[in-house]
């Protein structure tokens, strides 16, 4: 009964609405016959569901653990080369590939706002410049080797936080492991002022809104193509009432006035958008620890930051729940919903054991009060989520409810599979740690005895969590070298090998013809069998029984939240995609390492 239930419900675990380019590309609306209830309607449930024990009538809140101590490990002198042994083996072409996504990303994609975003070419002529540039030449100057502004070149989509984040923890590594070898003085110096536009771009999704703790869902330049004329909506009414009247997933609005007046942003962030901004605000927050020429400005306006959004989380609302994002109409966004006893929009009485939602709340808590460095922050995580509501044990015990089989939301993985990063990394109570280790590897990543699991999948971002899970690796501590999962490093290392290289155009791909469909088994473009399901996937997609391989793979901008059974798609041909899902792997395969 309670698997049957909750499973149903997260068929439409954040729903996003509409299927954008920037926010994926990937149909997240409900099934028709699933009906979620807005959040301020309870539904009522069997009691018999709830198996959590209630809380004891007296609860005495304890100190908080303290984290270990950070030692900083001396960087040696730009232009001596040191060796340093990340998880990642060297590997020549795979090296090239990655450095030729993070000389576009940032030539291109995150060119005038340092964080991620997507372009599409004006014609086909730009096509023949980006293609030179890229793949036969070497610089970071795509203006000087086009001879022509890249403004002119181009029209930007918006950025949203779900990628931005992850383009931030790629150039955040990336300076660590750069710093940490000894690179040429040149590359170090350019990956450093690389992490300060990413700071700064972080900042930014906050400043925009003007309120403290309140983080756009994504922003745009309204001074380049793309950004001009969009239509915005003010945050409240002649008689101070919230516009539009019943809430969105994202609604335009106008620079606060304290905010950067050349940026419009979209609020109603919703779990996706957040979870990546903390994880990019993580990461950066770690490899800047102990490091001087990192400019201590920004990081203190990133600990401002991260303290503000902890404390939006924490607060309670009437009917007692926490865990919700707090919007500047002072509405709990769209898709706002962390609590472990809400299941997408709505709460559910004596319910709490929604595993995804524990491992994300769990990982964002920790995320924020290590960056924030806050005590507050840190009693509410280890007293009221951890102590009180036993998030880590929902997330041991009930994390694998996200999986719904063919119709499962891939955008669910991808969140929890984050979720489960920050809190594995930041978390300092080992038990709850080890909660959380035990839900990823056998909850999360490999359930035994199902199907169509993670370890099976070909999602390198999945693989590198367990692998990190499985080894005990904190942001205090390496891997432990005999827990290292080695099979699932090298399906890591073999997904982004056969990542598509730079430039990545978003060109349909149809490894299954109506024939194949109809016979129920297809082979794809480069000779792979493909059997297909009996059962649609999510929208009625056509899905495979087994993966497609990454190097046939429909196009995605992110496609560590694309389902990995589909083996058709479309796309816009002169859509220049980031690869920041490939980056953002790369870079943490690096800098990971194992002792």
């Amino acid at each position: 009964m309670r698997r049957s239930l909750i499973a149903l419900a997260l068929l439409g675990l954040h729903c996003n609405g509409s299927s954008t380019a920037s926010d994926g590309g990937v149909d997240a609306s409900l099934p028709m016959d699933v009906a979620v209830a807005p959040a301020d309607v309870e539904v009522t449930v069997d009691a018999a569901l709830d198996d959590v024990a209630p809380a004891e009538d007296v609860f005495v809140r304890t100190p908080a653990p303290a984290c270990p101590a950070f030692v900083a490990r001396p960087a040696p002198r730009c232009g001596t080369a040191q060796a340093r042994a990340g998880l990642l083996a060297a590997d020549a072409a795979l090296d090239a590939k990655a450095r030729r996504f993070d000389r576009g990303f940032h030539a291109i994609q995150a060119l005038y706002t340092g964080v991620n975003s997507e372009v599409i070419a004006n014609d086909d002529a730009v096509v023949g410049r980006v293609e030179r540039f890229l793949r036969d030449e070497d610089g970071w100057d795509l203006a000087a080797s086009a001879g022509a502004a890249p403004s002119t070149l181009f029209r930007w989509t918006k950025v949203a936080g779900a990628y931005a984040g992850a383009g931030a923890v790629a150039d955040a590594y990336r300076y660590a492991v750069l710093r940490d070898e000894g690179a040429a003085c040149d590359e170090v110096d350019r990956a450093r002022a690389h992490l300060h536009a990413a700071l700064d771009g972080m900042h930014r999704a906050v400043a925009v809104t003007g309120v403290p703790g309140v983080i756009a869902r994504g922003y745009i330049r309204r001074d380049i193509p793309g950004g001009e004329g969009m239509e915005t909506v003010p945050l409240f009414d002649a008689m101070g009432r919230p516009l539009p009247t019943e809430k969105t997933n994202g609604t335009w609005r106008t620079p606060a006035a304290t905010g950067p007046s050349d940026y419009l942003w979209e609020d109603s962030c919703s779990r996706d958008m957040l979870i990546g901004w903390v994880l990019g605000m993580a990461a950066a927050w770690e490899v800047a620890r102990g490091d001087a020429t990192v400019d201590p400005a920004r990081l203190a306006t990133l600990r401002a930051d991260a303290r503000a959004i902890g404390q939006n989380l924490r607060r309670v609302n009437p009917r007692g729940y926490d865990l919700e994002v707090h919007d500047a109409d002072g509405r709990v966004t769209f898709h706002g919903y962390l609590h472990e006893g809400a299941v997408d929009r709505a709460y559910i009485p004596n319910f709490r054991a929604n595993g995804q939602h524990a491992i994300m709340a769990l990982g964002i808590a920790a995320a924020l009060a290590r960056v924030a460095d806050d005590p507050a922050l840190d009693d509410w995580l280890h007293n009221d989520l951890i102590r009180l509501r036993d998030l880590p044990g929902i997330v041991r015990d009930r994390v694998d409810l996200l999986d719904v089989g063919e119709v499962t939301n891939f955008s669910n993985y991808n969140m929890a599979f984050t979720g489960a990063w920050l809190a594995g990394r930041y978390l300092c109570d080992d038990a709850a740690r080890e909660a959380v280790r035990a839900g990823t590897v056998t909850g999360l990543y490999q359930t035994p005895g199902r199907p169509r699991q993670p370890a099976e999948m070909g999602q390198s971002f999945f693989d590198l969590v367990a692998v990190a899970a499985a080894a005990r690796g904190t942001a205090w501590r390496d891997l432990t070298a005999a827990d290292v999962d080695a099979e699932a490093l090298r399906r890591a290392a073999r997904t982004l090998r056969e990542f598509p290289d730079a430039p990545f155009w978003e060109r349909p791909r149809e490894n299954c013809d109506a024939a194949e469909i109809t016979a129920g088994m297809c082979v794809g473009d480069d000779g792979t069998p493909i059997p297909l399901s009996a059962t649609s996937g999510r929208g009625d997609t056509l899905v495979s029984t087994v993966p497609v391989p990454m190097r046939i793979r429909p196009a995605s901008n992110f496609y560590w939240r694309s389902d990995p059974y589909r083996p058709n798609g479309g796309g816009t041909p002169r859509a220049l995609l980031p690869g920041v899902d490939l980056r953002m792997a790369y870079w943490m395969g690096r800098y990971l390492r194992a002792r």
